[in-house]
Order: C-alpha cells, then sequence, then structure tokens
C-alpha cells in the first residue's frame, strides 16, 4: 500500500485549534506533526515536553502499557483504536499521582483512494464522568454487598421474565452459577407446580401491581425449602414498569411451626373434649336423676363449648366468619330449625376468637329458648339473624340482631337465670359491647352491639 507524506495545511491547523479535545496529527512515519492548540495548552508549564513524542511519559504507569499496545496496534494495521488512560499534570513525569482521565483514540485519516496520510491522536477529557462511574460503580457494588448479606433471595427479574440480577442467597437456592451471566427464564428454575402461579403473578406485576405466590425449590440430596415471594413492579421516569423486583423468603421454619402448632391445636382440642366428655359423664353419675332437664341443659350447654372450640380449632384461632358461628349454633336442633331461619349479612364478616366464644354461646342459648318457647315451638315462626357493619374505620360498629316472628304470646320471665346471664351478660364482657334482649308479641328480640374493631378480625374501608 502506498503510503502519502503527512499533509498539515495551516486552515487545518487552525480547524484544529478551535477544538476542545487534545489532538496531535502523526505522520505516515510516525513522527509527532502537529499539536493543536488545547495539546500546546495542557503542555504549558512543567509538562514543558507533553507536546512532542514524549507525551506518553505523562501516562501515569498503571496504564502507560496499555497504551503502548494500542499506539503500536493502530500504526502497524492503519485500524482505529480506543481506550482510556490517566495523565499526569502539573507534577514531574513518575510521580505518585492518580492521574486525570482521557478518552484516548488514534483515528486514520484517508484519501479519496484508501491511501492512508496521517493519523489523529485525541485526547478527550473524561475525568469528571469517569469518577461519576466509579461512584455509581462503588455504589453498585455496596448494595450488591448488602444484597448479598440478606438469606432472602433477591432477583430483578426483566419484563419478558429473564433473569436480570440475583443475590448470591437467590444463586444458592435455585441452584443457579453466580457467574453465569443470567439472563435464563426465571420460572423454568422453579418446580413445575409454581409456573403457574408463578405467571400470573408476573403478569399482574408487568400491569404496574404488586403479587405475591408461594413455591419451593429442592437442590439434589437437601429437603424442600419453601419460599413466599413477593413481587414489586419497578417504574421507570414515564410511570411504565421497566423491571420487576422479587424478594422470596424461605418459610420452610415457618410452615414447621404452623404445622406443629396445627398439631398441638388438634392435640389440645382432643383433650379438651376429652374433659368435656369426662365432664358430661360425671354429672349424668352424680346427680340423683341423670334425666332431669337441668342435666339436659347443661349437657347441651357442653356440648356448645365444644362446637365453638372445634369451629376455633378449624380456623387455627384466627376467628370464624359470622355465618359459620350462627349455623354451628342452630344446626344442633335439626334440618328444620335451620330451614325456618332466614340469615342476612355479609358471610366474610370474620369475628375475632374471643367473640366467637361468648357470641356463640348466646346463639345457642337463643335457639334453645326459641325451639322451646319462641318461634320455633310451632309450626309457622322463624327467626331472623341480621348482621352489619355501620360506619368506617375506627368508628365503625358492629351490629347483630335475632328477631322471632310468628311465634307463641310470650312472657317475660319473672326471675332470670343461667341462660340470661349467657344471652345478655356473657357479651359485654367484650369492651365497649351493649346487648338489648326484650320479649315482643311473637317472639324475642336480642341485639348485640359493639365497636368493630373490638370484635372483627378485619376493619371495613369503605
Amino acid at each position: 500500500m502506498d503510503i502519502a507524506p503527512a499533509v498539515t495545511t495551516p486552515s487545518m491547523n487552525t480547524t484544529l485549534d478551535l477544538l476542545p479535545d487534545l489532538i496531535c496529527v502523526v505522520s505516515p512515519d510516525r513522527r509527532s506533526d502537529y499539536f493543536n492548540k488545547a495539546w500546546r495548552s495542557y503542555a504549558d508549564g512543567p509538562n514543558h515536553d507533553f507536546a512532542s513524542d514524549a507525551w506518553v511519559d505523562w501516562i501515569i504507569p498503571e496504564d502507560r502499557d496499555q497504551i503502548e499496545q494500542i499506539l503500536r496496534l493502530s500504526l502497524e494495521t492503519g485500524e482505529p483504536q480506543t481506550t482510556e488512560c490517566r495523565l499526569m499534570g502539573g507534577v514531574s513525569p513518575g510521580s505518585a499521582n492518580s492521574g486525570r482521565w482521557f478518552l484516548f483514540r488514534t483515528v486514520p485519516h484517508r484519501d479519496a483512494s484508501n491511501t492512508l496520510l496521517f493519523w489523529f491522536h485525541i485526547l478527550t477529557d473524561v475525568h469528571e464522568q469517569k469518577l461519576r462511574e466509579q461512584k455509581t460503580s462503588h455504589t453498585a457494588r455496596m448494595r450488591m454487598a448488602m444484597l448479598n448479606v440478606s438469606s432472602d433471595c433477591i432477583k430483578v427479574i426483566n419484563t419478558d421474565g429473564t433473569l436480570a440480577h440475583m443475590n448470591e442467597a437467590g444463586c444458592t437456592a435455585l441452584n443457579v452459577d453466580a457467574d453465569s451471566g443470567f439472563g435464563m427464564k426465571w420460572l423454568p428454575l422453579l418446580p413445575q407446580e409454581a409456573w403457574d402461579p408463578g405467571e400470573q403473578a408476573l403478569e399482574e406485576a408487568r400491569n404496574g401491581a404488586g403479587a405475591r405466590f408461594g413455591g419451593l425449590s429442592q437442590i439434589p440430596g437437601q429437603p424442600p425449602r419453601y419460599w413466599d415471594n413477593v413481587l414489586t413492579p419497578l417504574l421507570n421516569t414515564s410511570g411504565g414498569v421497566e423491571a420487576i423486583l422479587c424478594v422470596s423468603r424461605d418459610v420452610t421454619k415457618v410452615r414447621e411451626n404452623e404445622a406443629r402448632i396445627g398439631m398441638l391445636l388438634r392435640e389440645v382440642t382432643h383433650r379438651s373434649r376429652n374433659m368435656l366428655t369426662v365432664v358430661r359423664a360425671m354429672l349424668r353419675r352424680t346427680v340423683p336423676d341423670p334425666r332431669a332437664s337441668f342435666v339436659t341443659s347443661l349437657d347441651q350447654r357442653i356440648t356448645a363449648i365444644a362446637r365453638g372450640l372445634d369451629l376455633l380449632v378449624r380456623e387455627q384461632w384466627t376467628g370464624a366468619s359470622v355465618e359459620d358461628v350462627v349455623t354451628a349454633h342452630t344446626a344442633a336442633n335439626g334440618e328444620s330449625c335451620l330451614s325456618r331461619l332466614r340469615l342476612e349479612g355479609d358471610p366474610h364478616i370474620r369475628l375475632r376468637a374471643e367473640a366467637v366464644e361468648k357470641i356463640g354461646l348466646a346463639i345457642h342459648e337463643l335457639t334453645t329458648n326459641a325451639v322451646r318457647y319462641g318461634a320455633l315451638s310451632n309450626d309457622t315462626g322463624a327467626v331472623t339473624i341480621r348482621w352489619q357493619i355501620e360506619g368506617k374505620n375506627d368508628d365503625a360498629l358492629f351490629r347483630l340482631q335475632w328477631k322471632e316472628l310468628g311465634g307463641p304470646p310470650i312472657m317475660e320471665p319473672p326471675s332470670k337465670g343461667f341462660g340470661t346471664a349467657v344471652i345478655e351478660r356473657n357479651p359485654r364482657g367484650i369492651e365497649g359491647a351493649n346487648v338489648i334482649c326484650h320479649h315482643e308479641a311473637d317472639g324475642v328480640f336480642w341485639e348485640f352491639t359493639a365497636p368493630a374493631k373490638r370484635v372483627l378480625t378485619r376493619l371495613p374501608t369503605n
């Protein structure tokens, strides 16, 4: 290839002097032909030999081999090359200095026939940008170190379901090489039974909503581990979903503890029922006449306590719905009784455990009295049980009513016994509760009210 001699005209030099980058024109025989004004200005003062072929000496020693390699490669091949380096400034060559960052480029210049005329060696000051990059990189490393300390599996998932980032705990749990670069689909790394709920959660997160689902993972030779996966959409400046943050928490111990608690609850229930059975047997064997009416009443009340206990254990002592409480304490009187009950209320309203016990026993007594003397003692009567929430948040009031219709005329009892105490006084043991009970022409009207926050597991928000 024919190489023409370097040409640097005055007009070209004037143009180069107007540019902010440090530019040196190198001739085909590898001689520095011209240094523009920015380069010469950098050479002012103690850097007097920077505007010469000795400028490489002003590169800090750690970067100098790289620059010399780039220069040789570019001059030998005639191809452009790019790298970064740090230049010392204001000190003599070889002095300890962190240097100032520059982007170094070698750019060959050719004519129309592709003949190499000369090279531009260009130094662009990128020091502030480099410092920002270093700060960002340092911050990212610190954050990653913090994430790696966590025992939770923390992942950033692209909207297409591929893994973008994952901490060490996640790599271990999913048996993924931390140096794999990721990019693989996330859900196939989970057991197949987690794919459908996982895909549904991903779709919700893609649409900007938080989501969660349960899952498990199992490394060969180790017991399975259960996870609670919480997905949070990460939004860009325009409000669109850019990626999805997934935090997976190992809940294996929690599940084991829940199973252990469930087993203990079942055992306690079994023993409690046995104890109630013993009490009932002792009652029958102790009294002179086991067929006496008060023995039957007491036996039924013990059964009601056992029924409420069964209901709470089934719900793991988290409470129970009002509908389940009412049904459990009226079902003992048979299908005919149930068919004459009208239940009106939200089936999702749930009572706390204490309220389940106190209200449940009151419903049992009301049902027993209605079967014996009230609206359920004839063929035409009925009972309406209505519950509702009035108001919202901390001011919400829970109201439960028992209203008998079509029963025989009844009179207010001259004295109040144990049953009255269960119906009226026992529910008032709940803080803020009030009970109204009176006998109307065709049956009993009973009303229980209390602050919703004292009796319900969850408060209404609208």
